[in-house]
């Protein structure tokens, strides 16, 4: 009995490691007038930025994509998007979000 479970387990866990992809998020920024230096500092300056993770499906990969659009740091950022790609395949959706500036 323990052989067949573990060779169920096996079978279980390797179709779930198949159908992991590679995630990645490609996020653009628009900084408030003055804030430039400290809004992209985060990033090295770099505008845009490129983010990748294993994920299982294309749902976790925009699901990803939708949290990391959010402003977080208010007052710094004014406008924030975000596109998603799983396994290279571009998957037709923008989050976005804007906020004001102090």
């Amino acid at each position: 009995m323990k052989k067949s479970t573990l060779i169920a387990a096996l079978i279980i866990f390797g179709s779930v490691a198949a159908h992991a992809g590679d995630c990645t998020i490609t996020t653009s920024r628009k900084a408030c007038a003055g804030k430039e230096t400290e809004a992209m500092k985060p990033y090295n300056g770099k505008n845009p930025t490129e983010e990748s993770k294993k994920l299982d499906s294309e749902e976790a990969c925009l699901k990803w994509g939708e949290k990391s659009s959010k402003i977080i740091r208010k007052g710094t950022l004014t406008e924030k998007s975000v596109t998603v790609k799983f396994d290279g395949k571009d998957l037709g959706k923008t989050f976005a979000d804007k906020a004001e500036c102090k």
